[in-house]
C-alpha cells in the first residue's frame, strides 16, 4: 500500500475501546454530524431517528452496549424522538422483519452483519432513494461489502473481505484526493498515536466552523478504505 495512503487519509476512524467513557468518545464524532446536517431543522417537530441495530463484526464493537450511549446522546439534544429497531442475526428468522423505514427521517446504523435478505435490501434502498437519512456509526460502515447500493451509500468503508471490488481506494496526495484501482484488502488498524487531521471542506454542514486542522489524541487510525464515493 502507497505510504501516501496511510499518511494522507481523507478519512479517520478509531477503535471502540471497552470502558464506557470509550465509547462514547468512539460515537460523539458521528453524533456531532448528524446534529449539524440536523440542527436547521428543529425550529417544529422533533426529528424521528431509528437506531438500527442487531449485530456486530466481532466483540470489540458491542452493539448491546453502544445503542444505549448512542439513544442517550442523541436525546439529550432535544432535537430527536428516538426508536431502537433490532434486528435479527445473519442467518436468523427475517420473515417477520419488516422494519417502516419511511416513518423516519433518518437511520442511524450501529449493524454490521454480512447480507440482508434481498426484499429488505430493497426496501431500504427506496428508503434512502426517497430522501432518507443514513447515518453509519463507526463499524457499521464494514456491513454488507457485496451490496452495491450500499457501498455507494457509505462512500468507503473497510472489513469483511472488502477489496478493490467494493470500489477505489480513496486518500489524498499531494493535495489533490485520489482514487486508486489498486488491488488490496481494505480496512486496517494502525498504531494508537496522535496524528492530525485536516478539514478539506470547511463550508459543509458538518465541518462548518471546526478548526482547519486539528491533532487528535492517541487513536488508531484506520488506512485503505475503498468504495463507491463520488466527488
Amino acid at each position: 500500500m502507497p505510504q501516501d495512503r496511510i499518511r494522507d487519509l481523507p478519512v479517520q476512524k478509531h477503535k471502540l475501546a471497552r470502558g464506557e467513557s470509550r465509547m462514547k468518545e468512539t460515537v460523539w464524532i458521528s453524533l456531532i454530524a448528524l446534529v449539524q446536517l440536523f440542527a436547521p431543522l428543529t425550529a417544529t417537530a422533533a426529528i424521528r431517528v431509528m437506531i438500527l441495530d442487531g449485530q456486530s463484526g466481532g466483540p470489540y464493537h458491542d452493539w448491546q452496549r453502544v445503542t444505549p450511549v448512542l439513544q442517550k446522546q442523541l436525546e439529550a439534544t432535544g432535537l430527536f424522538q428516538v426508536d431502537v429497531v433490532t434486528a435479527p442475526q445473519s442467518g436468523g428468522d427475517f420473515s417477520t422483519f419488516k422494519p417502516e423505514f419511511k416513518k423516519y427521517q433518518v437511520v442511524v446504523s450501529n449493524y454490521d452483519a454480512p447480507e440482508w435478505p434481498a426484499e429488505l435490501k430493497a426496501s431500504f434502498e427506496q428508503y434512502v432513494k426517497d430522501g432518507g437519512g443514513l447515518v453509519a456509526v463507526h463499524a457499521a460502515d464494514n456491513a454488507f461489502p457485496d451490496w452495491p447500493a450500499f457501498n455507494e451509500m457509505i462512500g468507503i468503508g473497510g472489513w469483511r473481505n472488502r477489496t478493490e471490488k467494493a470500489g477505489p481506494f480513496w486518500y489524498y496526495k499531494e493535495g489533490k484526493l485520489v482514487s486508486d484501482n489498486s488491488p488490496g484488502n481494505a480496512g486496517s488498524h494502525g498504531a494508537r498515536i496522535p496524528f492530525p487531521v485536516t478539514i478539506r471542506d470547511g463550508e459543509h454542514p458538518i465541518t462548518k466552523g471546526l478548526p482547519r486542522c486539528g491533532c487528535t489524541p492517541a487513536m488508531s487510525s484506520t488506512p485503505g478504505f475503498a468504495g463507491l464515493a463520488r466527488t
